[in-house]
C-alpha cells in the first residue's frame, strides 16, 4: 500500500501541477479554468487537494467502516466538467459509510473520443466505495462516426479499449458514462434512438470478455418552464418504446436525468421547508412520477427506471445559463444543495425506495471575479455542505420527515434562503398525471413469413388505466414501421404503402379499422401507431425468412496451398435476399484434390492434400445447389533439420522435409552437399520415408568438421523454400 500511495500521490503531484500551468501566465488558474470553460483540471487546489488526498488514501490502509444498520444505502452519481479530483477527495473526506460514490472525468479536451489517462486509479485509492466513470460525448463519438465511417457499436467497442488504455478496471468498480443524450433521443428525431442503442450496446460488450453496464446522462429542460405541454407528450411517447427500455434494461445501471435547478425556483420568501422540498421534487423527480402514473403499455420502462433512474441534481455554481440559475451567493448556494439533497432523500424514502438513487453535476465557474484563492475557498464551502447533506441524511433522525437531517440540527435548518422575485413552479405538477389517451395495439405481436401479408391488426385507445377511450373528435392514427421495407395496407391484397393512415371515430369508436403489415426484410420490425393528442403505441412482430430459394457457397472462391483447411458455408437464401438455413450435401470434383467433411450440413470444411490445379465445390440443397471454385496452388516445402550420427567409419546426415505447420513430408527428392573443413567431399540424392526423412551414409574417416547444404528438393504438390537450416557437426 505504501509503494502504491507514493506512485499514485507523485502521479498526481504531477499532473495536478501541469494542469494549473496550462494557459496565459497572466490569467490566474482557477479563475482561468472556469469562467468560459477552457479547459479541465483535476483540481482548482492542487496542493490542497493532494494533501488532503494522500491523508485519506493512506488512512483508507489501516481503517475500517462500521455501517449502522439503519443507514440509507445510497448509489450516488456525478457528473464532473471540471475539478473531478477535489470533488471526489471532498466527498471522501466526509463519506457516508453505506454510499457508493460514482464520479465522471472528462475526457481530453483535445479529442473528447480519448478518456483522460491516469485519473481512474487516483478515485479507487480513495477506498472501494469511490468508483470512477470514464465519461463519452454523445455529440464528439457522432463526429467519429461519421468521419470515419464506423458504425455505431464499433464505436461503443473502440470506447471500451480506450478505457483499458487509459487505466480503467471494471473488476475494481470503474465504468463508462455517455454524456449528453440529446432532444434527438427524446423525440425520436432522425436515427438519434437507435444509434444510442447501438453506442451503448458497444460499450456494454466491449471486447465480450467482461460485459459491463454504465450510465446515461439525459439532457434536460429548465426548471423555469412553463409551457411543459410539448415536452412531457414527447416523454410519454418515449417512455411507451418498450424495444428501447428492454435494450436499456440490458445495457445502463444509472439513468441519469439533468435537473439543473434553478434557485429561483425554491428561494421563495415566506414558503416553508417542506413546501419547498415538495416543489423540488416535482422537478427533480417528474420523470420517475410520470413512469409510475404511466398506462400498463409502459411497464419495460417503469421497470427499468424504478432501479436504474437517477436524478442529476444542481451543484454547479455560479451558473445564469447551462445549469439552471445559481447566481447567488455562496452560503446560499450551500443552502440550496442541501435542500436538494433533503428532497431527494425524502422522495426515495416515502417512495420505498430499497437504495436512494441520485447524484450532482459539479461544474464551478467564476462568474463574479473572485480571486483565484477566493472562489476555490469558496467552492470548497460547496463542496463540504455536499458531503456533509449526504452523509447527515444516510440515517433517518425524524420518521415523519426522512432527509430532513440534511439541513442540519433543527436550530441550524440550512435548507433556507430567500431570493427576491423567486416563485414555486406549479407547472411541473402535471407529470403527476398521464395527460393523454394511449394507442394500444389489441392484437397480439406475430410472427409473419417475408413478403406475406400478416393476420388482420388492430389498434385501439385507451385510457391511461387501460380502459377504452372515447373522444368527441375523430383520431387520425398513423402507422409506420422501422423497416425500410415495412409496409401497410387494408386489405390482404394491397395497394401497400409505407406508412397508412386510419381514422377513429368520435363519439362510440376505440378502434381502428383493421390493417395489415407487410414485409420482405427478415428481422423484428418495430410498428408504431402514432397520433395528435394520443401518446404512441408500438409493437414489435418477428419476420421470418421466406421458403429457400436460391444456394451460394461462402467463399465462393478460394484459392490455397496443398495440405490446408478452409471451411466453406452454404448460404440459403429467399426471393428478397433474406438468409435462410440450408443443410447441404457436398461434394467435391476432382476428388483427388482433397477431402471434405462432414459431407452433410449447413458447414463443411475443405482439406487439400497434394494434388494442385483447379476443382470446384458443390453444395446441393433441394433442388437448389452452387458452386465455388478452388484453386490449389503448391504447398511450402522446408528443410526442418539437418541431424548427424556417427559411425565407426561413416556419418549418417538426415535432413528432414517438413510442411509450414511442421508435419513430414514423404517422397520428397533431396540433393545434398557435404563438406569437411570446407572441401567437398560428398554428394547425394534420397528420398523421404514416412517419416519426411532422408539419411545418406558420409565416409568419414578422418577427423573434422562437417556442414550439409541442401542443393535441390522435388515433392509432389510442394515447392521447396530454397533454405538449408544452420547445421555443423565435428568428428574428433
Amino acid at each position: 500500500m505504501e509503494r502504491l500511495m507514493r506512485r499514485l500521490t507523485c502521479g498526481l503531484l504531477l499532473s495536478l501541477t501541469v494542469a494549473t500551468m496550462v494557459g496565459p501566465a497572466s490569467t490566474p488558474a482557477a479563475v482561468r479554468h472556469t469562467a468560459a470553460g477552457q479547459g479541465v483540471v483535476a483540481s482548482l487546489q492542487p496542493e490542497a487537494t493532494m494533501k488532503l488526498w494522500r491523508q485519506l488514501v493512506a488512512t483508507r490502509a489501516s481503517s475500517t467502516t462500521r455501517v449502522q444498520a439503519d443507514c440509507r444505502p445510497l448509489r450516488a452519481v456525478f457528473y464532473a466538467a471540471t475539478d473531478y479530483l477535489r470533488l471526489t477527495t471532498k466527498l471522501a473526506a466526509n463519506a457516508s459509510p453505506c454510499a457508493d460514490y460514482y464520479v465522471s472525468v472528462p475526457p481530453l479536451v483535445a479529442d473528447k473520443t480519448i478518456p483522460r489517462p491516469n485519473a481512474a486509479p487516483r478515485i479507487r485509492a480513495l477506498g472501494p466505495t469511490f468508483h470512477a466513470m470514464a465519461e463519452f460525448s454523445f455529440a464528439a463519438w457522432t463526429k467519429w462516426v461519421a468521419t470515419t465511417g464506423s458504425s455505431w457499436f464499433t464505436a461503443g467497442v473502440t470506447a471500451r479499449a480506450r478505457m483499458a488504455a487509459a487505466g480503467y478496471d471494471f473488476s475494481k468498480g470503474d465504468t463508462w458514462v455517455v454524456n449528453e443524450a440529446s432532444s434527438a433521443v427524446r423525440t425520436n428525431t432522425g436515427q438519434a434512438r437507435a444509434n444510442l442503442r447501438e453506442l451503448l450496446r458497444g460499450l456494454y460488450e466491449g471486447d465480450g470478455t467482461r460485459p459491463s453496464r454504465g450510465a446515461v446522462f439525459v439532457t434536460g429542460i429548465g426548471q423555469q418552464t412553463n409551457n411543459l405541454g410539448l415536452y412531457q407528450t414527447n416523454l410519454q411517447n418515449w417512455l411507451s418504446d418498450s424495444a428501447f427500455w428492454t435494450d436499456m434494461s440490458t445495457y445502463v445501471s444509472d439513468w441519469s436525468q439533468e435537473v439543473y435547478g434553478d434557485v429561483r425556483n425554491w428561494a421563495v420568501p415566506g414558503a416553508d421547508t417542506a413546501t419547498r422540498r415538495d416543489y423540488l421534487n416535482d422537478y427533480l423527480e417528474h420523470v420517475a412520477v410520470l413512469a409510475a402514473a404511466g398506462p400498463p403499455t409502459i411497464d419495460a420502462a417503469r421497470s427499468f427506471l424504478q432501479t436504474a433512474f437517477s436524478p442529476l441534481a444542481n451543484a454547479a455554481w455560479e451558473r445564469d445559463t447551462a445549469y439552471g440559475w445559481t447566481a447567488v451567493p455562496v452560503a446560499q448556494m450551500a443552502s440550496y444543495v442541501s435542500a436538494e439533497v433533503y428532497a431527494l432523500r425524502y422522495f426515495s424514502s416515502v417512495n420505498a425506495q430499497a437504495t436512494d438513487h441520485w447524484g450532482f453535476a459539479w461544474a464551478p465557474r467564476n462568474g463574479s471575479g473572485l480571486s483565484a484563492s477566493e472562489f476555490a475557498a469558496q467552492t470548497n464551502q460547496i463542496l463540504d455542505r455536499l458531503a456533509a447533506a449526504i452523509h447527515d441524511s444516510d440515517q433517518v433522525v425524524d420518521p415523519e420527515d426522512p432527509g430532513s437531517a440534511a439541513c442540519g440540527a433543527p436550530s441550524e435548518n440550512l435548507c433556507v434562503g430567500d431570493v427576491d422575485g423567486s416563485r414555486l413552479n406549479a407547472a411541473w405538477q402535471t407529470f403527476r398525471v398521464w395527460t393523454q389517451p394511449v394507442l394500444t395495439f389489441t392484437t397480439p405481436p406475430q410472427t409473419i413469413p417475408a413478403g406475406t401479408p400478416s393476420a388482420p391488426m388492430l389498434v385501439s385507445l385507451l385510457s391511461s388505466s387501460g380502459r377504452p377511450q372515447t373522444t368527441g373528435v375523430p383520431i387520425t392514427v398513423t402507422l409506420s414501421s422501422s423497416s425500410a421495407k415495412g409496409t401497410f395496407s387494408t386489405t390482404p391484397s394491397g395497394p401497400w404503402s409505407p406508412t397508412l393512415t386510419l381514422t377513429i371515430p368520435a363519439g362510440t369508436g376505440t378502434t381502428t379499422p383493421a390493417f395489415y403489415y407487410l414485409d420482405t426484410t427478415a428481422g423484428s420490425p418495430i410498428v408504431t401507431a402514432s397520433a395528435t393528442g394520443a401518446t404512441s403505441g408500438t409493437q414489435t412482430e418477428t419476420v421470418t425468412p421466406g421458403p429457400l430459394a436460391s444456394v451460394v457457397i461462402s467463399p465462393k472462391s478460394v484459392t490455397m496451398r496443398t495440405r490446408a483447411s478452409i471451411p466453406l458455408t452454404a448460404v440459403g437464401m429467399d426471393t428478397y435476399g433474406n438468409r435462410v438455413p440450408a443443410s447441404a450435401s457436398w461434394s467435391l470434383a476432382p476428388s483427388t484434390i482433397g477431402k471434405l467433411a462432414p459431407k452433410t450440413g449447413p458447414k463443411t470444411t475443405l482439406t487439400t492434400l497434394r494434388a494442385t490445379g483447379p476443382a470446384s465445390v458443390t453444395a446441393t440443397a433441394g433442388t437448389f445447389s452452387a458452386t465455388a471454385a478452388v484453386r490449389v496452388n503448391p504447398g511450402l516445402l522446408r528443410i526442418g533439420s539437418v541431424a548427424y550420427r556417427s559411425r565407426p567409419s561413416s556419418v549418417l546426415v538426415t535432413p528432414s522435409a517438413v510442411d509450414t505447420a511442421g508435419r513430414p513430408i514423404s517422397r520428397a527428392s533431396i540433393s545434398i552437399l557435404v563438406r569437411r573443413g570446407g572441401r567437398r567431399i560428398f554428394t547425394g540424392r534420397a528420398t523421404t520415408g514416412a517419416a519426411g526423412k532422408a539419411t545418406f551414409a558420409v565416409g568419414a574417416r578422418a577427423l573434422g568438421c562437417y556442414t550439409t547444404t541442401i542443393r535441390v528438393v522435388s515433392a509432389r504438390g510442394f515447392t521447396w523454400s530454397g533454405r538449408t537450416p544452420r547445421n555443423r557437426y565435428c568428428r574428433r
